[in-house]
């Protein structure tokens, strides 16, 4: 689970990096480095996969295709704010959130938090469209979220042996 981790961080600290090229500055660096974030979350999802498998495979599958969704999205360049990443990042937390919180494969209180940020996720976007808001205060807001929550979830998969 150490390499699940090194990628979870670089994703991370790259979907961080590319908040500081906005799209209409530096567009090319933005998109590169955030094709770099999300591309490096794949190996993580494969090895949540793999983690997930031998607790619940139902669940294990449908979190594998829901973090697939976000990444595809991510790699499309999506606005953190469009519905469809919103539904896709909901489920994919509400589902991996849920399975750490009954289980333990990863720390149940990381696994509420997790369910709680899916909850909320959607609600912060939900009320900036609701009030009008065109800027991209959402989107910056919800990307810092995100990056951390990977930076986050590295540190629970360092010391994690691997699953026979």
């Amino acid at each position: 689970m150490k390499k699940a981790a090194v990628w979870s961080a670089l994703a991370g600290l790259a979907l961080f990096a590319a908040t500081e090229f906005a799209p209409g500055f530096y567009g090319t660096w933005y998109f590169v480095v955030n094709a770099v974030g999300f591309g490096l979350i794949l190996p993580v999802l494969a090895s949540l996969h793999v983690l997930h498998l031998p607790v619940r495979q139902s669940g294990a599958v449908l979190g594998t295709i829901a973090g697939t969704c976000v990444v595809i999205a991510g790699l499309g360049g999506a606005p953190e704010t469009l519905p469809a990443v919103l539904v896709a990042r909901a489920v994919w937390w509400w589902t991996i959130g849920k399975m750490w919180a009954e289980t333990g494969v990863l720390p149940r209180p990381f696994g509420w938090v997790t369910m709680l940020l899916a909850i909320l996720f959607p609600a912060v976007a939900g009320i900036a469209a609701f009030e009008g808001r065109s800027d991209a205060s959402p989107d910056l807001a919800l990307r810092l979220l995100f990056a951390a929550w990977l930076v986050i979830l590295a540190a629970f998969l360092w010391p994690r042996r691997p699953v026979a």
